[in-house]
């Protein structure tokens, strides 16, 4: 017979679901042991603190998206250039599915616990480093296909970002409808931003 998930497994699972629901801060480790059915001591025997609980879910979690975003990218490659990336777009900012982890996520990309903040923005940019070179791969078939400008990349890349960093605060601030309205205006400006350059060379 199979047994059930672990302590350890159990303990993260209720972890991730009140860091997303309540951050680093609202979250104690005595209501995660509440959750999970055990006394606060017993967490120490798998996590070392309540911060090494919370680093090895954001590490975690990067892992999964990231993975699911390089099987994204596979997916895509003989698509259109235009539908390719639209399609990365819509992965970062299609946020009616997320998963309890990717709320997790956001939100602590959106409100960093303060100790954490310079740790957290290291990790951060390095997993948006990860990221861009999959999006400027496809940039760079744009190039090629005459649609984007050769010099115009690391312009296009910040634009992607800040435009998705964005609508992650706006999906905070307005209802659906609202939200994917913006996100259809957002989409079509940064293209146009993006082709604007190549059409007038």
């Amino acid at each position: 017979m199979i047994g059930g998930p672990s302590t350890a497994e159990r303990i993260k699972l209720a972890a991730v679901t009140m860091f997303a629901e309540s951050g680093y801060e609202g979250t104690s480790l005595s209501e995660i042991a509440n959750a999970v059915g055990i006394k606060t001591p017993s967490i120490y025997a798998h996590y070392k603190s309540k911060e090494h609980l919370f680093l090895q879910l954001i590490q975690e979690v990067i892992a999964e998206e990231r993975e699911q975003y390089m099987a994204l990218i596979q997916a895509v490659q003989k698509e259109p250039i235009k539908q390719q990336i639209y399609k990365l777009f819509d992965f970062f900012t299609d946020l009616s599915h997320l998963t309890t982890g990717q709320a997790f996520l956001k939100r602590t990309i959106l409100m960093p616990p303060r100790h954490l903040r310079d740790q957290l923005r290291r990790d951060f940019l390095r997993y948006e480093n990860e990221l861009s070179e999959g999006l400027a791969a496809i940039m760079r078939k744009g190039v090629f296909e005459g649609i984007f400008d050769v010099r115009d990349e690391e312009r296009m890349i910040a634009a992607f970002y800040v435009c998705v960093d964005g609508l992650l605060v706006e999906n905070q601030l307005y209802e659906d409808k609202l939200y994917n309205e913006r996100k259809q205006m957002v989409w079509l400006s940064l293209w146009q931003l993006w082709t604007m350059t190549a059409r007038e060379e």
